[in-house]
């Protein structure tokens, strides 16, 4: 009979499938517990996977062998469809009693007895358990060995023991299902986040490695944080702002294309353009040549057009424009031009916008379109049920262009509305622009430049001061490039 303090160990192991978080130490625990109400000296926990039973644990209290886990135990898996007794367990999925390995004739008991042969262990009484799902999916075996009476000598496995152990497998299972279960739902959130991503990379070049990089830098940064003792930033919440840092651009996907791609000032403009102008230099030959105009005036208005042509095309590849530049544009888009098709003029209405762009190369109104790629991450993110673990990606992710100061967007939120996973996200989104080697419209700018344009947004309010003062070692310590 099953004493009372057994008893009390089974319900314990229940209570504890749904309260202990580490599941290797749980599945210790119940092959433990497992030997020990069967008074048995070795038991063996294989776990399935690819058509293979790896061993996972083992015991044998006789030979002091405690292996699994941390130490690797090197064993060759087992073939589900070999003709041992745990891979038979497995295959027909039932439970096999052996009461004299060495007298048995029905099963193929080489693997124990070569094993006996190496270490001079004699094993006779098996009990083998196939752990099945509730599809009766195979998920491992439990196999002990030589259960003994209360004076050790090995004897077979008693029926009323081979019931309480099979609970136990029972037990085992679902821990095994439910890690299964975890195990592939993770699997199928960052399968979704992969794909998003590349998603993304698709549509634009120039942001192929951005996401990828701001995780690195967020994660690295939170544990040098906690290396240093800086701040205590917890695994679940690192794990979190992994996930954000992947889809905090996910919103890009809705940007229109002419946009998000735009590496110049007039982009497809330009050969519009240049072709407008070698239409009005040759309205302005065949003006001279037909007399309409002298040498003169021809010189002076082909000069001006060469002089302006040649000016557009080097300021269509510049991301700054200083002041000679915009008094130069002052000057030359008031030049007209009438010829046999209309007056053109050197920079139309429709491309003034673009020719006074101060710094980039988007438009004040582009830079807004741009700038609802938040907006839309969050629009996309919030039908997504991230669960309890990832319950703050959304937030994250959505407020990465938000500033301390309120000055950032898509909600002005400000400093009592961020959080420190806020902060650093947009810190490091910031840093991996500025440095970026990948955006055709402008060079990597040196860690150092990047840095001093960090302390200055921290100066006007809009970065977090401390986070940022702690940026300056941390690139150039190993964490920035793990």
């Amino acid at each position: 009979m099953i004493m009372s303090k057994d008893l009390k160990k089974i319900l314990d192991i229940g209570i504890s499938l749904s309260s202990e978080k580490n599941s290797k130490k749980l599945l210790s625990k119940i092959l433990n517990f497992s030997m020990e109400i069967s008074n048995c000296d070795a038991a063996t926990l294989y776990l399935l996977k690819d058509d293979n039973l790896y061993f996972t644990l083992m015991r044998t209290k006789s030979l002091n062998i405690s292996k699994g886990f941390d130490d690797e135990i090197n064993l060759p898996p087992v073939n589900i469809n070999a003709k041992s007794v745990a891979a038979i367990a497995a295959k027909e999925k039932r439970i096999i009693n052996i009461k004299d390995v060495y007298n048995d004739k029905k099963y193929d008991l080489e693997g124990p007895k070569k094993y006996d042969s190496l270490t001079g262990y004699h094993t006779k009484s098996m009990l083998v358990f196939p752990l099945m799902n509730k599809d009766d999916d195979i998920l491992g075996v439990m196999q002990l060995i030589n259960a003994c009476d209360n004076n050790l000598k090995i004897t077979s496995f008693r029926k009323n023991i081979v019931e309480v152990i099979y609970s136990l497998a029972s037990m085992t299972s679902i821990l095994l299902l439910n890690d299964k279960l975890y195990e592939e739902i993770n699997t199928l959130l960052d399968s979704f986040v992969n794909a998003m991503v590349s998603a993304i990379d698709q549509r634009t070049p120039y942001n192929a490695f951005h996401s990828i990089n701001v995780k690195r830098l967020s994660v690295n940064f939170c544990y040098y944080l906690n290396d240093f003792n800086l701040a205590k930033i917890k695994e679940n919440d690192i794990e979190e702002l992994k996930m954000a840092s992947m889809l905090h651009d996910i919103g890009k996907i809705i940007i229109p294309i002419e946009v998000l791609n735009k590496a110049n000032r007039f982009e497809n403009k330009i050969d519009k353009m240049l072709l407008r102008y070698n239409l009005i230099l040759s309205e302005i030959k065949n003006n001279y040549l037909e007399n309409k105009i002298d040498l003169n005036k021809y010189n002076e208005l082909y000069n001006n057009v060469i002089d302006a042509k040649e000016f557009i095309i080097e300021l269509n590849n510049k991301t700054f424009l200083t002041d000679d530049d915009i008094k130069k544009l002052d000057i030359i888009k008031e030049y007209k031009f009438n010829t046999a098709f209309g007056e053109f003029k050197i920079i139309e209405d429709d491309e003034l916008d673009d020719a006074y762009i101060k710094k980039g190369t988007l438009t004040n109104e582009e830079r807004l379109i741009i700038e609802k790629h938040a907006y839309y991450t969050h629009e996309i993110l919030k039908e997504i049920s991230f669960g309890k673990k990832y319950s703050h990606v959304l937030d994250i992710a959505s407020n990465h262009h938000e500033f301390l100061n309120g000055s950032g967007y898509p909600n002005h939120l400000t400093a009592k509305d961020l959080n420190i996973l806020n902060r650093i996200i947009t810190i490091m989104d910031v840093y991996e622009s500025l440095t970026s080697k990948d955006r055709p419209y402008k060079k990597p700018m040196p860690k150092e430049k990047a840095y001093s344009i960090l302390e200055e947004m921290a100066s006007f309010g809009k970065l977090d001061k401390t986070l940022v003062s702690y940026m300056k070692d941390f690139i150039n310590s190993k964490y920035e490039i793990n």
